[in-house]
């Protein structure tokens, strides 16, 4: 099973104990709840001080590839007419501040975002490398492995909802689902990644579904509980009374609560909203990726990022490494602004690994995105949501042989809403074509301190490893002072 229950704990279970449990409990979603609960964490800096932070809760919309930030939040209409943008730019509701005309929709959100047009990413402008930092916040070079930044504050903070995890990945796809690691945190910090899939799962068809909240075969509901009573008339002595074993009751009944509680399914039932609500999200991959991200968030998760690539049905295409396949993330390298495939040397052969241009799939990302920040402002959950929009890295801001633009990591635009950051901020400035940050320039380390100064851990906050030594939730990182 890949649900992993964030709860605090304080001791390791009793190993006799665990093998009980499992031979009990054995089957229930594939593997033995019990197994699962055992590798809780022992939150060992949860007793810490943590400052009252802005944030309770933090959502992240991770887009994979590298979004160009001259067709997004950083128009240059003045670059080299070969090398320029066909896109203009257009105003947004801040005036002044002006987006790509590919994005009309979230231009008018503009008031309720903080842009942050000098961002940078790692100076090897490789996905793997790109992606890893905004996840963990240190150097993919340095010498140990440090947690995601989702395994850190559920360890530091834990979750609002007991009975729900406290770190999702929703659904889990591709680039996230191979470099998110716990780190020298036990693996009951991993994220719980509702899909199945390597390169995702279609949240539009009908019939998606958690397919770990499923019991197991021939397990029904009330044998299930059954088997919890048993338990419980096993819980006796002085293993049962001892606090690793007050904590691990706890957390059987909360996975129980899980695998049975209605409410607590409720998150994931996305048929419980409005047809309006659904429209106007878009009730592709994206729209449904997103809207569940709000579901979650609204339901209490303390963590949740979004991980999207359209899957090729969402253009009526095979996939991609069958002719005619397609790739639906943003890696142009070819035909950035075709108005259907990217052609190119990876287009003529029938492999197309760089999906669709930008003018194809931004629309669904200027409707979904959107919509994310308008509902949640309605909703109230701007005021304790910190919500950052990332993309790995930036493109060239000078166009390739092919048409496209390739890897860039000296200049990016990245996005936050919620938990005070202040509506209508435009935070850092690029030269002319985009290529290179002119003013306030921040990194992936910078971006973690924020979520942390976010959430209200104090610079001197630290993580202690296994050996005893304890290191910064960031790799040298200062927050970005202007979202203050």
């Amino acid at each position: 099973m890949n649900v992993w229950l964030q709860q605090r704990g304080h001791a390791a279970p009793d190993p006799e104990r665990r093998r009980l449990l499992k031979s009990l409990s054995a089957g229930v979603l594939g593997l033995s709840v019990p197994e699962w609960l055992a590798m809780q964490a022992r939150a060992s800096n949860a007793s810490k001080a943590i400052e009252r932070g802005q944030a309770k809760r933090v959502l992240v919309i991770y887009e994979e590839g590298g979004i160009s930030q001259m067709d997004s939040f950083d128009p240059k209409p003045d670059a080299l007419i070969d090398h320029r943008s066909p896109f203009k730019p257009i105003p947004t509701s801040v005036p002044g501040t002006h987006f790509s005309e590919l994005m009309p929709l979230t231009a008018k959100q503009a008031h309720r975002l903080s842009v942050v047009r000098s961002m940078t990413s790692a100076p090897t402008a490789g996905h793997k490398e790109c992606c890893q930092e905004f996840f963990k916040g240190y150097r993919n070079s340095n010498a140990f492995d440090f947690p995601d930044i989702g395994c850190v504050v559920t360890e530091l903070m834990g979750t609002e909802r007991p009975e729900m995890p406290g770190y999702i990945f929703c659904p889990g796809i591709n680039m996230p689902n191979a470099i998110t690691s716990t780190g020298f945190l036990p693996a009951s910090r991993a994220p719980w990644k509702l899909g199945t899939k390597s390169l995702g799962e279609d949240l539009s068809d009908p019939q998606w579904k958690v397919r770990s909240l499923e019991l197991q075969k021939g397990l029904q509901r009330e044998r299930l509980l059954e088997r919890h009573r048993l338990l419980q008339s096993l819980d006796v002595g002085t293993v049962a009374e001892s606090t690793a074993g007050q904590v691990m009751k706890g957390n059987t009944q909360h996975a129980l609560d899980l695998l049975t509680n209605d409410e607590a399914k409720q998150a994931f039932d996305l048929s419980r909203e409005s047809n309006a609500t659904r429209d106007r999200y878009g009730r592709d991959h994206r729209g449904n990726c997103y809207l569940l991200g709000r579901r979650l968030i609204e339901s209490g998760v303390r963590f949740v990022t979004v991980t999207c690539i359209q899957p090729p049905e969402h253009v009526k295409r095979p996939g991609y490494g069958q002719p005619g396949g397609v790739f639906l993330n943003w890696d142009h390298h070819e035909g950035i602004y075709n108005n259907g495939p990217c052609g190119g040397p990876q287009g003529n052969s029938n492999q197309e690994r760089y999906g669709l241009p930008h003018p194809v799939m931004m629309p669904s990302l200027d409707r979904s995105f959107s919509a994310l920040i308008e509902d949640m402002h309605q909703r109230g959950l701007l005021e304790e949501t910190l919500v950052c929009f990332v993309t790995e890295m930036g493109r060239t801001p000078r166009m390739n042989k092919n048409g496209g633009r390739d890897h860039w990591a000296r200049a990016m635009s990245i996005a936050f809403a919620g938990a005070g950051c202040p509506g209508g901020a435009v935070i850092g400035a690029t030269d002319r074509e985009g290529g290179d940050a002119t003013d306030a320039l921040y990194t992936p380390y910078d971006y973690a301190e924020t979520i942390y100064r976010k959430l209200g851990f104090p610079d001197t906050q630290r993580l202690e490893r296994p050996n005893g030594v304890a290191v910064p939730l960031s790799d040298g990182g200062k927050a970005i002072r202007e979202l203050f």
